[in-house]
């Protein structure tokens, strides 16, 4: 393989691995639970300040925000305000195990690819040539 050809195969890895982790980063490992919304003062008792919500309107509209109250009369944080009597639906962010055991998944079997194709033997991912090639 040419010095220019090598260096460029290394470098597409590279941008491939750095894709990878930002893909991985923005996935998250999180995913979003309906509560079962029975009655005002059920819905609130699963709810936390510091939970993100998406709380979907009976007009279906859709709001999303971080709790920083939650009331008797409703829920609010973020400079909005959502009555109980206004909620169709409450979504709440979770830590999701399956989500996270994906994305280790799929971060490994992307860095054995990359290791692959990285000629084993040249290197951890070097950015320029690998030490005693010749041209």
């Amino acid at each position: 393989m040419h010095r220019g050809s090598e260096m460029t195969s290394r470098l597409t890895v590279n941008k491939f691995i750095i894709y990878l982790v930002l893909i991985a980063f923005t996935a998250g490992c999180t995913t979003m639970r309906s509560l079962p919304a029975t009655d005002a003062q059920a819905l609130a008792s699963q709810i936390e300040v510091g939970d993100k919500i998406k709380i979907i309107r009976n007009d279906l509209t859709d709001v999303t925000f971080e709790v920083g109250a939650v009331s008797d009369e409703g829920i609010s944080g973020d400079g909005v305000f959502v009555a109980y009597s206004d909620i169709w639906q409450v979504q709440v962010r979770q830590f999701s195990h399956a989500k996270t055991w994906s994305l280790i998944a799929a971060i490994a079997v992307g860095l054995l690819i990359a290791i692959a194709a990285n000629d084993l033997g040249s290197g951890f991912f070097p950015l320029g040539p690998s030490q005693g090639s010749s041209q």
